[in-house]
């Protein structure tokens, strides 16, 4: 089959499979390209249909398009799709058996799937690559592309791995797709993954259909413009606010004064946050409020209003955020409740994530005790972020660091944790079995720790009691698993890598160089706090100030924003910085006096303060108490200052 189709074939599939009958903005110049043979980049605004950029030319390709996406709701949600018209897709993620990836295996193996939807930390696994050796990839295309740039909002360091990944995989084309990008972003995808300047395009940063107002405010005027604001929107609404305790205290304050609200963030329990997700989708709730963890996925086409109560950290979010408003094409209103107070919280979750120098010498310690050059070694980034006090995602950017420097190298990853429960006496299970096999099955059941009706196996304790190879132990519970003889789950995820021969930089290299990456993305999110400010505060239309921030140049003014309309340009002033109560002061006392390891350091307890989560403190389950965030207000530095006096 060719992979440039006529006209009448490429119209057949559009109509026939996707219902289309024209190409939305841009759509057709980047799909050309990839029939072209070339890579390319598009940058258009959310819900403008980048998902059909790659999922129509799949349908002519041979092989398998690999599609990596950073969510798995997101995954599910265009997999049903994709199903529902009749195209042959899959997924390989977290959720999934390892039955149900051999059948996604052997169904690409017979040719059956067009399209492979996979997360990055999966294509970045050895032994998943090595299952599409001989496997024809035409195209790979990336979603949230900006992840891939440390100067983009949303940074993950797998990302920073695909482009070497899918050359050495012979992929045969890139399409990286992202709603927002800044010149270096765009610079830094197309320098990654080779793209001509030529195939690099862009639409308009904000659809036509959203009206955008800034209203200037002080933080006690917000609830009263926010219920305004509200009764003026006829439909569902997304609430967008910074902290998860604001989610919680503004979506109780609309219930109170009669509006169908419910929150969401990331500290709710995955069912919570489905049945508020449920609820918004299917029009029994009418409002969510929410931090930024709420969109990502969600095709919702009539939401009629976005609304930020705070600031936001960066306009690259604000942008994504405001454009989930009328998807559908219909008129939808974007507000922006803009107090300048809102920075103190937005520079402490700077100030307050970025690692000092001593923690990534104490992570890059702990690492190199775990091998020496030549060896293997496995890692938890969960459990170093708990024992480093470090947030998992730095934990994986410096291992990401690593990885790109030459100094280690992914191997592959297993489960470390499993919790069994047999479902027939131990007798049944080992009869018929081999007297080798009765033997191993009977040594690994009584090493597992009975605890809550369950058998509880740590491999590597299990290795050290019984000389069973961890492997060995994890293959034979699985295979008991699926015999029907025991109900299996799996945790503890470790990832391997291995320590090159040729690490030869002393760790204080090492360290200077991370401390400078990462001390250099900190001024950069510092630099992206001024930006929204200006953008508060601009003189001239909205849409044309957005579109010059992303490089964008020669937009013409949209004609609906506040600015436009005839509305006066926003001053915004802060607040007078107020006292500690001497209360406050004598709650942060007791708590220091209760030696909380998780708050040890004048470090961690200014964190807690001002209301930064942590992962020593989310593991010691303090965030619930009442002094979590008390401080939120005041600036991180002074509160740091403090505490180190």
């Amino acid at each position: 089959m060719k992979d440039f189709p006529d006209a009448a074939a490429l119209h057949r599939v559009l109509r026939g499979t996707f219902g289309i009958d024209v190409f939305r903005a841009g759509q057709k110049e980047v799909i050309q390209a990839l029939f072209a043979g070339r890579s390319a980049l598009a940058v258009f605004p959310t819900g403008s249909g980048k998902s059909l950029c790659y999922q129509l030319p799949a349908l002519f390709f041979e092989g398998v398009t690999l599609v990596v996406s950073p969510l798995i709701a997101l995954m599910k949600d265009q997999v049903e799709k994709l199903r529902a018209l009749g195209v042959g897709v899959a997924r390989i993620d977290s959720t999934l058996a390892d039955d149900e990836v051999e059948e996604v295996f052997a169904q690409i193996a017979g040719g059956g799937i067009r399209l492979l939807y996979l997360s990055p930390e999966r294509l970045a696994g050895g032994a998943f690559r090595k299952r599409l050796k001989g496997i024809r990839i035409p195209l790979m295309a990336i979603d949230e592309a900006h992840c891939i740039s440390e100067w983009g909002h949303n940074f993950r360091p797998d990302y920073l791995k695909i482009a070497g990944l899918s050359r050495r995989m012979g992929v045969e084309r890139i399409l990286a797709l992202t709603a927002t990008a800044t010149v270096p972003v765009v610079r830094d995808i197309r320098r990654n993954f080779r793209i001509a300047k030529a195939d690099c395009f862009q639409t308009g940063v904000l659809r036509p259909n959203l009206r955008i107002t800034v209203t200037a405010c002080a933080e006690h005027e917000k609830d009263g413009l926010l219920v305004e604001k509200l009764r003026e929107i006829e439909g569902p609404v997304i609430v967008y606010a910074t902290t998860r305790n604001a989610t919680e205290a503004v979506a109780t304050f609309l219930q109170k004064n009669g509006f169908s609200a419910k929150s969401y963030h990331a500290g709710l329990t995955p069912e919570l946050r489905g049945q508020t997700q449920d609820s918004f989708m299917q029009n029994t709730t009418r409002i969510v409020v929410a931090t930024i963890a709420f969109g990502m996925g969600i095709d919702k086409p009539d939401i009629r209003g976005v609304i930020h109560y705070h600031l936001p950290k960066c306009l690259e979010g604000y942008s994504q955020e405001t454009g989930r408003a009328g998807r559908d094409g219909l008129p939808a209103c974007c507000e922006l409740l803009a107090c300048m107070d809102d920075t103190r919280t937005l520079e402490n979750f700077i100030h307050g994530s970025s690692p000092s120098a001593q923690t990534l010498k104490n992570l890059l310690d702990r690492i190199l005790r775990m091998a020496a050059p030549g060896r293997m070694f496995a890692v938890s980034p969960y459990e170093l972020s708990i024992s480093h006090d470090m947030r998992e995602e730095t934990v994986r950017t410096v291992l990401a660091y690593l990885e790109l420097g030459g100094n280690i190298r992914r191997g592959g990853s297993y489960h470390d944790y499993f919790r069994v429960r047999l479902l027939r006496p131990l007798e049944s299970i080992l009869a018929g079995r081999a007297p080798r096999e009765k033997s191993l099955v009977r040594k690994l059941i009584a090493a597992g720790e009975s605890a809550y009706g369950s058998l509880h196996f740590r491999l590597h304790e299990i290795q050290e009691k019984t000389g069973i190879a961890r492997d060995k132990a994890a293959e034979t519970i699985k295979e008991l698993a699926a015999a029907g003889d025991i109900r299996m789950e799996q945790r503890g995820l470790r990832e391997i890598y291995l320590m090159e021969k040729s690490w030869k930089e002393p760790p204080a290299g090492v360290i200077a160089g991370m401390s400078v990456r990462f001390d250099s993305r900190a001024a950069y999110e510092h630099e992206r706090i001024r930006s929204v400010i200006a953008y508060a505060e601009t003189r001239k239309c909205r849409a044309v100030h957005l579109s010059k921030y992303f490089g964008r140049h020669g937009t013409a003014p949209c004609g609906v924003c506040d600015l436009c309309r005839g509305e006066k340009p926003v001053k915004l002033t802060a607040g007078e910085a107020v006292d500690i109560p001497d209360g406050e002061w004598a709650a942060m006392s007791t708590l220091r006096a209760e030696n909380h390891a998780a708050l040890g350091t004048p470090l961690q307890m200014a964190r807690f303060l001002c209301g930064i989560p942590s992962p020593a403190a989310a593991k010691a389950k303090l965030q619930r108490r009442a002094e979590f965030g008390v401080w939120q207000h005041h600036r991180f530095s002074n509160v740091l200052q403090m505490l180190e006096a």
